[in-house]
């Protein structure tokens, strides 16, 4: 009896601890995998399945199928418009709208954690005209965009391509993406729930060392020191037409617009501005020949970087925040001296202040001239000069004039007079520049930026320019 009663117990043991790792299994719920014409698509927000229905995020329909979503929060609907059809959904609600007649679905549109917006992709993708696939082994969904009709007998005009060569967030810049080719026309575009600014790059792809950081998919870059944005991602929108797209996630509670710059030298800049802003354009002043009442002119010297923002880091070890304060010092002991100049520092010690702060602090002193002081740096150690940027046509003037002076004094090379769409520059609304005095990667110019003697020197001729500008010498 007791030896038939052990193997019994062992049996039930056995399939006890089946079960539960069966139990275990199904309570992990399938994140299904979303394909548009065959393009991995990563959507910010998993997809789900729900008693057999496949619900995506609202902003697959968005910004992966382009079309026009609207949201309304007091009624709990989202309308999506694709040019020709009309679909009306509303959370919980078991009836849609097409084309404004009321049509049944199997499966609602639902608001996960209060926020994000899933809809059933089968019953909108087939009433916007698009092919839907099942793959139950792969448990993924496949959706075919048809392509638009071309006329057989008309042959397309040749179309200008680009490629995406590296995508980066720099503080002062904002995003700055290298191309190689010709870039269309790029036109920003607003989205709600979550806010966010989507910029379509036409007939563009990554370059095969991009795409092979992210493989297809959505590649995503938090950004913690923007007042405007949380993060920006970027993936292939459409394959035909090759269009990639960028994304920037707003952060709660904020509005901007991005103004997008293009050098046309395979370097674009996408920054962000306060849309309730407007940045008066200054009038340049006429010429002035002396100074007329005794005016005091107010002169922000803004050092770069500082506190736990280093800046960039020089080839001996030392970092730009150093290098830009030490000059900002030894350029306001000399306007101390100028009897009609008063200097002001944003940063006078090694602490960290926001861009927005440094505007702030120059449009509360009504400063009548802003010039923020930093050091470059770049991969290849061989580059070295001097650079001077502005933003507002009206800043050109002391731009040409304070760089002149500040080569003279570094001796380095003369990389000239370019326009910059820096948030300093381009948020102030005086005539505002911004000072790359040489390069930390290269070894001279390093020795030479860091030595007191040179810095005496940058400090005497930006000073000599400040008064050449104001008309003061």
């Amino acid at each position: 009896m007791k030896k038939k009663f052990v193997p019994i117990l062992l049996f039930m043991a056995v399939l006890f601890t089946l079960f539960s790792g069966v139990g275990q299994a199904a309570s992990t719920p399938v994140v299904p995998k979303l394909y548009l014409n065959d393009q991995l698509l990563a959507p910010y927000d998993d997809p789900q399945i729900v008693n057999n229905f496949t619900l995506v995020p609202i902003r697959v329909v968005s910004e992966n199928m382009g079309y026009e979503v609207n949201w309304s929060a007091a009624t709990k609907t989202v309308t999506i418009h694709n040019g020709q059809n009309q679909i009306v959904l509303t959370i919980d609600k078991n009836i849609a709208l097409v084309n404004n007649k009321p049509v049944q679905m199997d499966m609602s549109a639902k608001l996960q954690k209060g926020r994000t917006t899933m809809i059933p992709v089968r019953f909108v993708s087939e009433q916007l005209g698009l092919t839907v696939k099942w793959e139950q082994t792969t448990k993924s969904v496949y959706l075919y965009k048809s392509a638009d009709p071309e006329d057989p007998a008309t042959t397309p005009d040749p179309v200008e391509t680009s490629s995406i060569t590296s995508i980066q967030y720099d503080s002062n810049f904002g995003i700055i993406i290298n191309y190689d080719g010709k870039l269309g026309t790029i036109k920003p575009f607003k989205l709600d729930a979550p806010k966010r600014i989507v910029i379509d790059f036409p007939n563009t792809t990554y370059s095969d060392v991009l795409s092979s950081q992210f493989m297809g998919a959505e590649t995503r870059i938090p950004v913690a020191d923007n007042p405007y944005i949380s993060m920006f991602r970027y993936s292939v929108f459409s394959t035909n037409p090759a269009t990639a797209r960028l994304v920037l996630d707003l952060n709660t509670d904020t509005d901007a617009d991005a103004v997008v710059q293009d050098n046309g030298a395979g370097v674009l800049t996408i920054g962000l501005t306060d849309p309730a802003t407007t940045t008066p354009v200054d009038p340049t002043p006429p010429p002035v020949t002396t100074n007329p009442g005794d005016k005091v002119y107010n002169v922000v010297i803004d050092a770069g970087h500082g506190g736990t923002d280093p800046g960039a880091k020089s080839i001996n070890g030392r970092w730009e925040k150093e290098a830009n304060l030490s000059l900002s010092l030894k350029v306001k002991a000399l306007l101390d001296k100028e009897k009609y100049i008063k200097p002001l520092l944003s940063r006078p010690e090694d602490k960290f202040v926001t861009l927005a702060d440094r505007v702030t602090f120059a449009k509360n002193n009504k400063a009548d001239i802003f010039i923020s002081i930093h050091a470059n740096s770049n991969p290849t150690s061989s580059v070295t000069g001097t650079e001077t940027y502005y933003t507002r046509d009206s800043s050109k003037p002391l731009a040409t004039i304070i760089h002149k002076h500040l080569v003279k004094a570094t001796g380095l090379k003369d990389r000239g007079v370019k326009y910059g769409n820096l948030h300093v520059t381009r948020e102030t609304t005086m005539p505002a520049i911004l000072l790359e005095t040489g390069f930390l990667s290269n070894k001279g110019d390093s020795e030479i930026l860091y030595s007191d003697a040179t810095q005496n020197k940058m400090a005497a001729e930006i000073v000599a320019g400040i008064k050449e500008y104001l008309k003061l010498s």
